[in-house]
Order: C-alpha cells, then sequence, then structure tokens
C-alpha cells in the first residue's frame, strides 16, 4: 500500500488543528480587550469628582470690578440747605398804661401746698370740690416795649368762699375750705399767655374780693398787685383800691357769664398784665 493517502490525512488534520488554535486565540485576544475596557485601570489617575465653587463675597468682586473699571469717582455731596431764619411773628403792641403795684399784704402763702398748678378748684389727694362760684381770667403779659413775656411765673393767692386764707395768722384758716388749693402759678406760653381757673374769693371787712398777684421773670419778682372785679360795691371807698387812682382801672377784672369746656356755668374775665420794666436786652 502506497503511503501517499496517509500523508494526505495527516496533513489535512494538522491544518484543522491549527485553524483551531487560531481561532481561540483571537476569542481569547477580544476577550481580553473587552475585560481590559471593562475594568478599571488601577495603575491611571483617579480624578475625584469637583465640588462647586465656593460663593465669591460680594466684597471681592466690587473690589475686584474695581481694580478692573478703574478708581471710581465718589458721589457728590449733598447740597446743604440753610434754613432762612425764623422770624417772630408776635409784634409788640402799644404801650399806654402800666400795671401799677399794689401791697402784698400779710397773708402771702408761705406753706405752699406741693399742688401748685393754675387750677385752684381741683387739689391732689382730695376727692371733693371748693365751694364757690367757679372763675376762669387770664390775659397777657407784656414788658415795657409792649413786646410779650414767654416763661414768666404768675403766682396768685387768695381766700377761699368764707374769705379764709391758707396762712397760720389768719385766726380762721383752721375752719378753711380744705378742698381749695389757695394759691396757684401760671407759666406764660410763647405769646405770654396765663389763665387761671379758681372760685369767687370769699368777702371779708373791710376789704372788696380780690385776689393777690405776682410776676416774676428768672427768678425775679417785677409785679406785686391785687385784682378786683367789676361791679363790687365795696371798690369805691376801698382804701388799697384808691391808692393805684386813675390807674386802678387796670386792675378790674370784668367777669361775664359762660360755659367751662365740661359745660359748666362759670364766670369768665380777662386782665393783661404789662410790667414797668424792658426786658428787651
Amino acid at each position: 500500500m502506497k503511503p501517499y493517502p496517509f500523508l494526505f490525512l495527516l496533513m489535512v488534520l494538522i491544518i484543522l488543528v491549527a485553524c483551531s488554535q487560531t481561532g481561540d486565540s483571537e476569542d481569547l485576544t477580544a476577550t481580553s480587550g473587552a475585560a481590559e475596557q471593562a475594568a478599571p485601570n488601577v495603575d491611571a489617575e483617579v480624578i475625584p469628582a469637583t465640588s462647586p465653587p465656593e460663593p465669591v463675597p460680594t466684597e471681592t468682586l466690587a473690589a475686584e470690578n474695581q481694580a478692573l473699571e478703574g478708581p471710581t469717582k465718589a458721589p457728590p455731596p449733598a447740597a446743604t440747605i440753610t434754613p432762612a431764619p425764623i422770624e417772630s411773628t408776635l409784634a409788640p403792641i402799644e404801650v399806654t398804661y402800666f400795671t401799677p403795684a399794689q401791697g402784698e399784704g400779710p397773708y402771702y402763702t408761705v406753706d405752699k401746698p406741693n399742688d401748685k398748678d393754675n387750677d385752684l378748684t381741683v387739689l391732689d389727694g382730695v376727692a371733693g370740690i371748693p365751694v364757690g362760684q367757679i372763675v376762669e381770667f387770664g390775659g397777657k403779659v407784656y414788658d415795657a416795649t409792649g413786646m410779650p413775656i414767654p416763661g414768666a411765673v404768675v403766682e396768685i393767692w387768695q381766700t377761699d368762699n368764707n374769705g379764709v386764707y391758707l396762712h397760720p395768722n389768719d385766726p380762721g384758716t383752721d375752719q378753711r375750705d380744705r378742698n381749695f388749693q389757695f394759691y396757684g402759678e401760671a407759666i406764660t406760653t410763647d405769646d405770654g399767655s396765663y389763665n387761671f381757673r379758681t372760685i369767687l374769693p370769699g368777702h371779708y371787712e373791710p376789704r372788696p374780693r380780690h385776689i393777690h398777684v405776682k410776676v416774676k421773670v428768672e427768678g425775679n419778682e417785677l409785679l406785686t398787685t391785687q385784682f378786683y372785679f367789676e361791679g363790687d360795691p365795696e371798690l369805691e371807698s376801698e382804701t388799697m383800691f384808691n391808692q393805684a387812682g386813675s390807674d386802678g382801672v387796670h386792675l378790674i377784672v370784668g367777669l361775664v357769664e359762660g360755659q367751662d369746656t365740661n359745660g359748666n356755668l362759670i364766670l369768665m374775665g380777662n386782665r393783661d398784665i404789662i410790667l414797668d420794666v424792658d426786658l428787651s436786652d
């Protein structure tokens, strides 16, 4: 038997084996490449995930913008408006008389009450009201040039409805109306106005009804006098009143019937005070 068929078969077998190995190698190469792509490269540098940038402070941005844009000009200063001086609208009155002075009398209040405002009909700590006809009177205080005087202190003191003073030398002071204030002070406003709420003082012999008055400016006593009431029959024969002579008319308060803020019937009067003192300096 010739060896050729056997050799031919052997060569075919060798070729088949070789082809099979080549295919396996290509499959291994493909599989290895896919694995390399799927698996991370341990030797490669790991880049961490980045966080969002922190906000830059507004001051820093402003500084950077100013550096880029150059220095900014400061805004011009606001215009200063100087107000025009306020001129007083108060004009002096024409002075035709001076309020005459009168004696202080023996019963000027020495023990002034803690409550010494301009309403003598209401006394702090007392629930009652004084007996007598309610009187409201006031006016303005001027200096010798006719200008109103603000901040002047006007004092008054008087008897109660029974003609009794709050004074240790008055023999009837223990029986006085303890609902009455007896003494009060008013401070003149910018236009020189003052006012009081009190009662019509009682009559006692030999004096007509009257209210004592003092005016002080910055602690200086500039006038002491007395006010009387129009129609009092005792005036004509009263020695103290007649000492004022023809100027006595400037001490009389005319009273008319009226109503207070609560609708109560009261007597109302007015009396300006003109000091014989020039306070314009």
